[in-house]
């Protein structure tokens, strides 16, 4: 689970913990020192791990920290501005009574929000609007996602130091294990956060996938990212407005938030072409937690 805490996180836990028996669910949260009031949410959810990890770490050294902590043979992973409705622990269970390494599901917008909020959500889940298809996926959100154990253990030097979801799902499928997209694992998404935050975020990721994306490429290769990249935020924002379009939904929600949309797209593909150039993320993250 990745945190932005207060009550976010409460609302998760709270989500999770009514789900299944204690005996039949590990509930587990990897933080840092900055996590505000710690006791109290040990005090709140006695059936809840809170691991520290030491330092700052970011989304991904996170997850690491969660993964390898946890004890059973499926591991769903989720971050605190969802709030997974009720059974869906226990359909991530039946998911996994199929043979595919990666399971995961769409992602719902909980309401009402504002316009800053649905841009957050459109610009990070467009891909997982419901309805979904049920099939195989190049791609699923960690935000919504679960494994086999066994699986994650055969690519552990992958996800070892950090759990980056591309570089996961790349190599599960280099080993020609499947990813899955269910529309029964359907969760709920609301996030709040300043503007400007969430531009720095919005940067940093895009920094992250431009220099993981060019860490093993070709020169040649890598120039053509670079040339290419005026042209990312109108491929982003073109994505998001057709996809909506196309599933009927969210239209007047996606007006009301195309300001912030475009701005995002423009610190994104800023950040993409500054890790295509450098080959390296931001030195600081913002979202370091």
């Amino acid at each position: 689970m990745v945190l932005t805490g207060g009550d976010s996180l409460r609302r998760c836990l709270e989500a999770l913990q009514s789900q299944m028996p204690a005996e039949k669910l590990e509930i587990i949260v990897p933080h840092t020192a900055n996590l505000e009031g710690t006791d109290a949410f040990r005090s709140q959810f006695p059936r809840v791990r809170f691991l520290q990890a030491p330092g700052k770490a970011s989304y991904a050294a996170l997850r690491t920290t969660g993964v390898r902590a946890a004890g059973g043979r499926i591991v769903a992973i989720t971050e605190d501005q969802c709030i997974p409705p009720a059974h869906w622990c226990a359909n991530v269970l039946t998911a996994h009574h199929s043979p595919h390494a990666a399971v995961g599901g769409p992602v719902e917008k909980y309401q009402p929000d504002t316009a800053l909020g649905w841009a957050i959500y459109l610009r990070e889940f467009t891909n997982y609007i419901p309805p979904v298809e049920e099939g195989t996926s190049p791609f699923l959100t960690d935000c919504n996602v679960s494994y086999k154990r066994a699986a994650l253990e055969a690519i552990r030097s992958v996800w070892a130091d950090v759990f980056h979801e591309p570089n996961v799902h790349a190599a599960l499928r280099q080993r020609g294990e499947t990813l899955w997209l269910s529309p029964a694992l359907v969760t709920l998404q609301q996030r709040t956060m300043p503007l400007g935050v969430a531009l720095r975020e919005r940067y940093n990721f895009g920094r992250l996938y431009g220099s993981l994306r060019v860490a093993s490429v070709p020169l040649w290769k890598r120039m053509l990212l670079i040339l290419a990249s005026p042209i990312l935020p109108l491929l982003f924002l073109g994505r998001v407005v057709l996809t909506v379009l196309r599933k009927g939904r969210y239209v007047a929600a996606c007006l009301r938030a195309f300001p912030y949309l475009a701005l995002f797209s423009l610190a994104w593909a800023w950040g993409e072409f500054v890790g295509y150039l450098t080959r390296r993320a931001a030195a600081v993250l913002d979202t370091e937690r």
